[in-house]
Parts: structure tokens; sequence; C-alpha cells
């Protein structure tokens, strides 16, 4: 360590820095050696609070359940579809317990000369001329009014068949995607045509709320419908109303 070498002020005699008297001829000597000590301010910002790590173990559990589901499926449907399974997963019949018989389905819808009272279709949008859009694998359908006679009419580039459905049957059609061999029991109809300018007069709902009209074209095309309905409210059930445990 260095000491300082500082001169007394009366006689001129070197003086050591840390003493207070001059060894030469006895003075005060008054020597300071300060040091400045520099405090160096460092800057402590807030501690970032660590987030912890996000479990991903939940969801590769759930991925993995979905992709087992979706291998079982596919195996299943490839095993249905070349018949190794006692059921079919490609169509699903759905068994009535009361399906309509021939009796209680007549009399069969005819053409008359009449016409409806009230016209209930005959557009599908705003514009009656644009008709009503068709194909091949759908079908439009409504239903037949209780206690009124329902008045099919139409005009259509493709042919169009009418079938009259209990609401038993049409869950079995819409079930099959259209397929008509799942309907069970029996039913009407009106044969495929592209022109039934004439009305036809459909009577079973006169007594029974248990019936709708499905409209089905052979394939993509427009129909222009025209049907109409006049109340004739009977005296008791008809059609599948009539028969017994429906």
């Amino acid at each position: 360590m260095a000491t300082g070498i500082s001169y007394c002020p009366n006689c001129g005699a070197p003086v050591q820095s840390h003493i207070g008297f001059c060894a030469n001829c006895g003075a005060k000597t008054s020597s300071s050696s300060s040091q400045t000590t520099q405090t160096q301010q460092s800057y402590y910002g807030p501690t970032p609070i660590s987030q912890p790590p996000v479990s991903t173990g939940a969801y590769k559990a759930i991925v993995a359940a979905l992709l087992i589901i979706i291998v079982l499926l596919g195996i299943l449907y490839y095993e249905s579809s070349a018949g190794r399974l006692p059921f079919s997963l490609g169509t699903n019949h759905y068994q009535l317990a009361n399906p309509p018989d021939f009796q209680h389905s007549q009399p069969a819808p005819a053409i008359t000369s009449q016409s409806p009272f009230y016209i209930i279709w005959n557009a599908c949008g705003s514009s009656q001329s644009a008709g009503c859009s068709m194909t091949a694998n759908g079908w439009r359908e409504g239903s037949v009014p209780d206690t009124f006679d329902y008045y099919v009419s139409f005009t259509s580039n493709v042919n169009v068949t009418v079938y009259f459905f209990t609401m038993g049957q049409f869950v079995q059609f819409s079930v099959c995607n259209g397929d008509v061999s799942c309907v069970s029991g029996y039913y009407n109809s009106i044969p495929a045509t592209t022109n039934s300018p004439q009305f036809t007069l459909f009577t079973l709902g006169e007594g029974c709320a248990d019936y709708l009209a499905v409209y089905v074209a052979s394939g993509t095309g427009v129909m222009h419908p025209n049907v109409g309905v006049t109340r004739n409210a009977a005296p008791s059930a008809t059609g599948y109303c009539a028969q017994a445990g429906s």
C-alpha cells in the first residue's frame, strides 16, 4: 500500500500524510486523503413470473381415443360391406309393429274433375314460375291435413312419383335414404309422370292425421306443383287411423 507524502507548511520538511505533526518543527499539519467510494447503482426489475409448463397429456389421450374410434368404425364398416357382420351399418331398417294393411289403404287416389277450395303449395320460393328444384337422391314432402281432401297436380321436366306414406312408413323411407323397398305394408302412390294437369284426389286424410305426401323425382329437374285441399271431415276414423292397433 503506497503512503502519500506531503510537506510541512511551517518549515517545508517532508511529512507523511498519515501523521498530524511535523517531526522537524513540531507544527501541526492538516492532511487529508479522502477516497471517495462510488457505489454503482444497479437496477433490479420485477422478477418475471414463470408460467407453469402446459400439460399436453390429456389432449394426446383424447386424440388417441378419437383415432382408435375412427379406426374401429372403419373396420366395422368394411366388415359390414363384405357381409361378415350380422347387421348392416350402411342401411338401417326401421321395423313397424303394425304396418298398414290393404283394406285400410283404400280407396286409392283417383283422378277427379273437381278442384280444391284452397291452394296450399304452388311454389318453393318467392317466384311461382321458378318452380321447385328436384334431385335424384332427394325428395319433397308435405303433410296431408286431417279432415281435408288432398288434391295433387303438377308439371315437371323430370318424372315425379307421389307416395302417400303414414308417418311410420316415412321414417322407414327416410332412414333408408329414399329406398322405397324399405317401406313395409301397403301404401298408395301416383305413378311416375312429368305431366299431371288434372287433379288426383287422395281422401284417406278425411279422418286421419297420419299421412304425408312425398314427391320423388327420377333425376335432376324442376317441378311446378299445384296442390290444394278442400275440407271434408269424415264422421269416423279413416285409412290407417281406422286399423286396429294403429
